[in-house]
């Protein structure tokens, strides 16, 4: 895992973080208050974003990262590169702690975007973008869980 300063980001990384951030600004928040937005962009160069939407009842909460996902899969993109976390608590305008994917984000991620075969990369930031973590999803989910250790009937249901 790496900690990079924005400046030593491709120009497109760079754009797919601040586009996560400013999407994070829409999330529907009322009971944290907290900021995250997720991009992602395809092989193609296209990005799709997504936010966080809360519920009281917090089980019931969307993170932004498979909204992102679901944004990229309902336009019918599955060659997915790069996803971009950004997020934070608006009021701490001094933390360059980047954000990271929850555990299950970390597993929905690796589930649809190719698993342990493409490995995709995963920048996280904080609401300032002046911290970058670049990783990817094996650095985050080391020993990941997937379909090849479930019998082949649970997928014939």
């Amino acid at each position: 895992m790496s900690y990079r300063d924005p400046g030593e980001l491709e120009s497109d990384d760079f754009l797919l973080l601040r586009k996560a951030r400013d999407v994070g600004r829409n999330a529907f928040n009322p009971v944290s208050g907290f900021l995250v937005g997720a991009a992602v962009r395809d092989r193609h160069g296209r990005t799709f974003a997504g936010t966080f939407l809360e519920s009281s009842a917090l089980p019931l909460s969307v993170c932004a990262e498979p909204a992102a996902l679901l944004a990229a899969f309902s336009a019918g993109s599955r060659d997915l590169v790069t996803i971009a976390v950004a997020g934070g608590d608006p009021t701490d305008s001094g933390s360059d702690i980047p954000i990271t994917p929850c555990g299950g984000c970390r597993q929905r991620i690796y589930d649809t975007t190719g698993g342990a075969a493409v490995n995709i990369r995963v920048l996280c930031s904080n609401l300032a973008l002046d911290r970058v973590l670049d990783v990817h999803i094996l650095d985050l989910l080391p020993y990941a869980f997937d379909s090849s250790v479930l019998p082949a009937a649970a997928w014939k249901a």
